[in-house]
């Protein structure tokens, strides 16, 4: 019974258990007294600061208001007037009094509650009526008053002084037995984990040492006895696989003549051309295949001749025609046929080679290059895009985002107005190229229609609409827009890619806000067309486009104004992208514009799946007069 104890206390699981029991009681230690540190600290500044403070704050709010009787009781204030200031003054000296801390200060308050009782009574007099004496006995009381309270001030003031002295000496005292604490914990600590390494680690790493020089083949390296522990019991299993080992070894040196005379059997029999020297590179082991796919060595004696006499070590026959590809380590031989070379070094220092023949994979290869490219082809665009994604957007939304937050750290200092609008200028850059990367990829993207016609379902467009007028609304904002939209329109299904067709619905309608006036409209309508198509128009009433310029306005980075002096910035990419959108929908993008009046964009989605008839029309008493937009177009 002894013997299992001390055979369980002595452990590693007893030894790591008392450690760490040991290192969670200092801990709770520390904890607890560091709470109980805080707590204290916490109850001395409350006592030292928050009362003396409310106490002097509610003292001064009372002469204050004292103070403003004084004056209404002069400008001859209503009564009902000069009872509330009395009730205010009353209720400071009240809650003044409860957060006093000095004792001497009791008699004063009491003071003031007499006197302040006196004076309330010629206070609420009729003035006009009081004597002389009244009134002589009104300003002695105020002046009597106003000194009470100034001394109740300063009372607080000192004793909170005091309290502030006593408080430093306790913190001081905290610190320094905190000190000693860490100190005494870190030293335990230190000498429990001495204590580990000694009776673990050092045991550990002797088994790990003896383990590495058995593995490596030194078979008689020493292995130090251990103790009564798991690593002592490590240490007797590393001696008992030791003494297994070497048996084993001699049992493998008899098998490997064995495995020898079996492999060349089993080469012989092997589809490929295989040739095995020794370690001076003198060919002991030579199957037919060898002579079949060289067929210049027929009349040759191989066995035993020196490899280098036919072969270089990479296995490339030597005076003998073929083609090398070095990239791939294949051969072509005279005739056509390809081989595969592998060769590599065997344990006992020789070289074993192998040719595999590839031809019919090289057929095929052959004929699967040409798919292939065009495969390349189809996925070279999408690895640019993913690219450009990474390394334009990512960097972008940094820049954008340190910019927003150096902003609003000088916005809220309150200060260094100049590296404010340095920092507002670097997000608005930013965020304008990034739209105008995000309009490029939005054009490469289009380009892919597998990817559109992978995602198209049901979409309801009064829900896409929706979604991008909440989207653009802060947009509209800084302009005072005013939108028009029938948002109790019944549903409008479409069949489409969601995704795409918002992409679409936000470039119109970013242009309508971008090229509307300050205090303009913007009018979005869905119409069911007569061919059972769905029309979406959004409208607005800004510049317009002039006859000349609308045809080319779909094109990729077409402008109006094309000077580099130009009113709108952008990279002229939106309608573009609604271009391709529409037509990988089989719709249309339409324009009408009258120059100085406003334009239409209007969606046309040729086919729909419509579920429910949409009643086009906006319900808001106010249209925008479209018109000469109309007519324009």
């Amino acid at each position: 019974m002894l013997n299992n104890a001390f055979r369980v206390l002595a452990s590693v699981r007893a030894k790591l258990f008392f450690v760490f029991l040991t290192m969670a009681t200092l801990l709770a230690l520390l904890g607890g007294y560091a709470f109980h540190a805080i707590s204290t600290t916490g109850a001395v500044v409350e006592y030292t600061y928050d009362r003396p403070l409310m106490a002097i704050n509610y003292a001064r709010a009372a002469g204050q208001t004292f103070a403003q009787m004084e004056r209404d009781l002069y400008n001859g204030v209503e009564k009902k007037t000069l009872e509330n200031r009395l009730e205010v003054f009353q209720s400071d000296l009240v809650v003044a009094r409860e957060r006093s801390i000095s004792e001497r200060a009791t008699s004063h308050f009491e003071r003031v509650e007499t006197l302040s009782s006196e004076w309330a009574v010629t206070f609420l007099s009729n003035q006009e009526e009081l004597s002389v004496a009244a009134r002589q006995k009104q300003a002695t009381l105020s002046l009597q008053i106003e000194e009470e309270l100034d001394t109740i001030i300063e009372l607080q003031a000192n004793e909170s002084f005091r309290n502030r002295e006593s408080a430093v000496k306790g913190i001081g005292k905290v610190e320094r037995y905190s000190l000693i604490a860490t100190g005494l914990a870190l030293t335990l600590s230190v000498l429990l984990a001495s204590w580990l390494s000694v009776t673990i680690i050092k045991p550990l790493k002797a088994a790990a040492q003896a383990a590495r020089k058995i593995s490596a083949g030194d078979l008689n390296t020493h292995i130090p006895k251990g103790g009564e522990d798991e690593t002592g019991a490590l240490l007797k299993t590393l001696r008992s696989m030791q003494d297994s080992v070497r048996g084993r070894v001699d049992l493998e040196q008899t098998a490997r003549a064995l495995a020898q005379t079996r492999l060349v059997e089993s080469l012989e029999n092997s589809k490929d051309a295989v040739i095995l020297t020794d370690a001076d590179e003198r060919i002991i082991v030579v199957n037919n295949q060898v002579r079949s796919l060289f067929p210049e060595l027929q009349g040759a004696n191989l066995l035993n001749a020196d490899l280098q006499t036919y072969f270089h070590r990479s296995g490339v026959p030597k005076h003998i025609p073929h083609i090398y590809d070095e990239d791939q380590n294949e051969i072509r031989s005279a005739d056509g046929r390809w081989a595969h070379i592998n060769a590599f070094d065997t344990a006992e220092g020789g070289r074993l080679i192998l040719w595999t023949d590839i031809t019919s994979a090289k057929k095929a290869h052959q004929n699967l290059t040409i798919s292939k490219d065009e495969t390349e082809a189809a996925h070279a665009k999408t690895l640019f895009l993913a690219a450009m994604s990474h390394e334009l957007l990512t960097p972008l939304n940094a820049v954008i985002g340190f910019a927003d937050a150096m902003a609003m750290h000088h916005q809220r200092s309150g200060r260094a107005s100049k590296q404010l609008e340095m920092c507002q200028i670097i997000s608005r850059n930013g965020e304008q190229v990034l739209k105008i990367v995000q309009d490029v990829l939005n054009v490469a993207d289009t380009a892919n229609t597998k990817i559109l016609s992978a995602n198209q379902e049901v979409v309801d467009l009064k829900e896409v609409v929706t979604f991008c007028l909440k989207t653009i609304a802060k947009d509209m904002q800084p302009k005072q827009l005013r939108l028009i939209w029938n948002s109790h329109m019944a549903p409008v299904k479409v069949r489409g890619d969601r995704i795409h067709l918002q992409q679409a619905v936000l470039h119109l309608l970013s242009n309508a806000v971008k090229f509307n006036d300050v205090g303009g409209r913007i009018k979005v309508d869905i119409r069911l067309c007569p061919d059972n198509s769905v029309a979406l128009d959004v409208i607005d009433d800004g510049i317009g486009i002039k006859p000349e310029d609308l045809a080319r306005m779909v094109e990729p980075f077409e402008q109006a104004d094309k000077s580099y002096s130009r009113r709108y910035e952008g990279a002229g990419l939106g309608l573009s992208v609604v271009q391709k959108i529409m037509s990988f929908h089989s719709g249309e993008l339409r324009l009408r514009s009258a120059f100085g009046k406003g334009t239409c964009a209007t969606l046309l989605l040729a086919k729909v799946y419509i579920q429910n008839a949409a009643q086009s029309g906006s319900t808001d008493s106010e249209n925008i007069n479209d018109s000469s937009i109309t007519s324009a177009a």
